[in-house]
This record gives structure tokens, sequence and C-alpha cells, in this order.
């Protein structure tokens, strides 16, 4: 498999045609405004200029904390300096340091990563909803110049913030000799770095005409569990005003307890030679990034760990409380989550599932009650093995995982759920795609919110789709309320809003996912 190459390297070839890294990083839609606002703006550090494209205006590659690199590698994030003069602001940071994998990252050595990029409409309104957007990828993969939220920007009326953070070994690190006096610290830097990033969102918003006293936090897959954490940490509290988490229920287990942290970070520092606890943080802090990423490429998703001060208990403990920050909340999944997995899996192994497999494959994953699932998912309702398999495993951990969580959320703060559904949705650029066409997959739904890199153009039957999340998420962000008129009511585990590209409507999520028969198993 091919890996995507960087905003940052297409840039450099384009210019040397006389194309400037601005005009490709940004801007898709029409402008609307006849007075072009200003590039030049001030902000708490100093003085920044971006570049307007085709209605957005964009500063690219900001410093919003010093870079994390010698001494600051797996430590809280400090303040950047502030510059004098005038900052050039219209090429992207550099990636956070990342190895190479079968997913759509940027394989980079880059320590000093701490920037993030601000998309505003052309202009001079100064009270605009903000929106701050943390990639997914596991806490693993990816970074922000990945995803163009011009639609977001021009259609959305919104000014956006997209977020590099520590990744991997970089940002959840919880090896025990890099706990400070005797705390339990370590392992969530990557989640400090993005509450440094809603603090100068908070303290800058105005000046790139956004009001900071109404910022939403979202973000998909590792980066939606992400929102989970901020949404129950304290250390996160007054940092945001709504949430959305996509493909992330936060009632799911997702972060490792940080016994079992330790464990896997104990494992990763014994692989560097970094074994003797005596020695063990001066020999971490003295090696190499390429180091870093070779002994954690086996490890396909690092994400943060439980304990300490920034999430002190699992997220699901948290919303089951109550212990949540009082926010109103967005969340949903996509209707065909897993086909993800079982396509991967087909890609990755050059093995087309077989109808003889599916039974087989039941019984490795629920040994126990296989035969009740097989007469409930027979391979005739379905076009193919994998996709019967991925229904499965869709309903068992994503579905039932999201009813839950709404349940016990909307007991405590506004919550609306949905669902994204749609067939013929656009595939991965830069991967090779299984022998059957996909639903919707994990991670499509950013293909629908952003124009990305990472994905095919979208097509004009599924065109509408972006057109409906797009007006969803901003009117979310700018009112709390996703639909603005009522139509989109506060739900419970049961009724879901689903999005499609004909319409939207409230669905029967339950029967639908066929959740009574799950809860029968657990009984």
């Amino acid at each position: 498999m091919a890996f995507p190459e960087t905003a940052k390297t297409i840039a450099a070839i384009l210019a040397a045609a006389g194309i400037t890294a601005a005009s490709i990083a940004f801007g898709t839609a029409t402008a609307n405004a006849t007075t072009p606002a200003p590039t030049l703006v001030d902000t708490e550090l100093g003085a920044l200029q971006g570049a307007n494209s085709e209605g957005v205006r964009a500063w690219l590659g900001v410093p919003y904390a010093a870079p994390p690199v010698d001494e600051l590698r797996w430590a809280s994030p400090e303040p950047a300096d502030p510059w004098e003069g005038v900052r050039e602001a219209t090429e992207f940071g550099n990636a956070c340091a990342q190895g190479a994998a079968n997913m759509p990252g940027i394989p980079s050595e880059h320590e000093d990563c701490l920037y993030l990029n601000v998309y505003s409409p052309d202009t001079n309104r100064d009270d605009l909803p903000v929106m701050v957007w943390f990639h997914g990828g596991g806490n693993t993969y990816g970074a922000a110049e990945q995803y163009d939220p011009s639609r977001l920007v021009t259609d959305g009326k919104t000014v956006v913030v997209t977020v590099n953070y520590r990744q991997g070994v970089y940002g959840s690190f919880a090896h025990p000799a890099l706990d400070e006096g005797g705390e339990t610290t370590s392992g969530n830097y990557g989640l400090e770095d993005q509450q440094a990033a809603m603090r100068w969102v908070r303290e800058n918003a105005e000046a790139f005409g956004g009001n900071g006293d109404n910022v939403t936090i979202f973000g998909e897959s590792g980066g939606g569990f992400d929102v989970c954490a901020h949404l129950t940490s304290p250390t996160s509290a007054g940092l945001f005003d709504k949430a959305i988490m996509q493909s992330a229920p936060c009632g799911s287990t997702w972060a490792p307890s940080r016994e079992q942290g330790q464990a896997r970070d104990i494992g990763v520092a014994e692989q560097l030679d970094c074994a003797d606890p005596t020695e063990a943080e001066a020999c971490l802090r003295a090696l190499e990034p390429a180091d870093l990423n070779t002994a954690t490429a086996n490890v396909q998703e690092f994400q943060p760990v439980d304990g300490g001060p920034v999430m002190p208990i699992a997220t699901r403990d948290a919303i089951a409380t109550g212990a949540v920050n009082d926010v109103p909340v967005l969340t949903g999944i996509n209707r065909d989550e897993n086909q993800l997995m079982t396509g991967g899996i087909e890609v990755l192994s050059g093995h087309v599932m077989t109808a003889d497999e599916y039974y087989p494959a039941l019984v490795a994953e629920f040994p126990e009650h296989a035969d009740a699932i097989a007469a409930r998912y027979p391979l005739s309702d379905y076009e193919n093995p994998a996709k019967a398999l991925a229904a499965v495993q869709t309903d068992a951990h994503w579905a039932a995982s999201l009813s839950d969580t709404v349940d016990v959320l909307a007991e405590h703060v506004p919550t609306y759920a949905y669902e994204l559904s749609a067939s013929g949705t656009p595939y991965f650029n830069d991967f090779e795609a299984p022998s059957w066409e996909m639903d919707a997959f994990h991670m499509v739904d950013v293909a629908f919110l952003f124009d990305t890199t990472i994905f095919a153009e979208r097509s004009a039957e599924v065109e509408p789709l972006a057109d409906r999340m797009v007006k969803a998420w901003s009117t979310f962000a700018r009112t709390g309320d996703p639909d603005g008129r009522g139509r989109w009511t506060e739900a419970d585990g049961d009724c879901v809003r689903q999005l499609t590209p004909d319409g939207a409507w409230t669905i029967d999520f339950a029967d639908e996912h066929h959740l009574e028969f799950w809860d029968s198993l657990e009984a």
C-alpha cells in the first residue's frame, strides 16, 4: 500500500510551478463578502500574516505551545514564546512524530509539532462560533493538515481550528519513571496539548472573527474519544462550551487502565534497552524519534491512560456517576462501522472471506452465543460474509455502546444522537479497496465534513449528506441544537436521528441494530 503524501510535500512541488501553499491548503467555496477581511491579525503572542483564498481566510502552522523537545519530551506543554514583528502563517507546521502504518497517517520524526491552523470566513464579524477539531487515528497517527474545513467555514459560518497534538509513545507514554513528584502524571500528554490549544482558542478567537465564549470541540474515532476525555476531565472544565463525538461512544472501554498502560510502556522500555528503573528516564529521554517509532510500530493504537489529573477515571465510569462537564453533546456512529475492519482484513491478507468462514468467525469472537447470532444475522440477509460479520460487530460493539452512552449522558446534559447511513461513499485515495463496495464504514464521516487528502471526492449522489452534516454540525456549534428548530429532539438510547443523502429522520435505533437481542445475551 502507498502512504498519502503530506500537504506540505505537495505544496512544495506546486510551489515550483508558482502555486502557493496557502492556495491549495484551503478554500473551496465562493467568497461571501465584497470587502476582504484582514489576514494580518494580532494574537496574544504576536502578529500573524495569513492568506485568503475563495472566501476562506487561513492562518497555518500557528504555535500554541512550546516545542515538546529535549527536557519537554514527556512533560506537560509549556507556553509558546512570543515573537517580534509579523510571523508568516501560510504553511502547515510539522506533523507530530509517528511511524508508518497501514493507516492514513503522515510518517514523521518531528517532535516540534504543537501547531494549529485557523480558518475563518471572509467577514469582519467577531462573534462566530468556534469549532476545534481533534483528528482521528487512534491517538497514534494522522495530522491536522489532512482536514480542510472550508465547507464548515463558508457554508456553516464558523471559525474552525484544527490541532496537531502529541500521539503514540510521545503523547500517551505512562512509564512510571516519568511520573513527577511522586504523583501519577504520565500518560496524557496529548490530552494536555489539546487543553493548551483550547486555552489558546479562548484567548485568541476574537482576532479571527470567533467568539471565544462559544467553543465546540469535536473529533472522530481517537479524536472523538479524546473529546470524551475532556467531557469528563476536571482539568478541561471551562475550556469549551459544546462537544461532538463521532464514532466514539464514551461508554465503551477505550483507554487502558493505569496498570495496563504501565505494563505496556515498561515493555516498550525493555525493547529499547531502557529496562533498569534507576536509569529508565534518562535512557528514554536520550532516544531518537526513529528508535521510538520503530519500537512501537506494532502498537496499532497507543491510547491515553486512565488515572492522573487529566483523566482520573475511565470515561464510562465518569458518565455513569454524572461526573460530566455541563455542556450540550452531539454523538453518533456510522451505520456500518466495522466494514472498515472486515474490508481491511481482506485487503491486508489478500483473502476474500467465504461463507464457510462466517460461523467459525462468530465462534472465535462470541464462543457462547455463535448459534444465536448466526440465526439472528443469517448470511442470506447480506451481500457477502464480510458484510454480515461487520453488521454483527457493529451492532455488538458500536451500536450497543452508543445506546448505553446516550442513555446515561442524557440524564446529565442535553444530548443529541445521530447515525450516518449511506452507500456509494468515497473510499481512501491511497489504499487498495476490498472486492466489495463499503457503505458507511468507520471514518468515512470525515469525508462529508471536510475536503480531505485522505478520501476520494464525493459523488453527486451523496453530496446532499455533506450539506446535511455541515448544516447540523455548524448549527449545533452556534446554538447547542443541531436542528435549531426543534425537529431533532434530545435523544434516548433507542431513538436516533439518521442522516442520509435522501434526508434525515428519527429511527428506532434499538430495532435497527437488534439491541434487545444483544441485551438478552448479557442477561
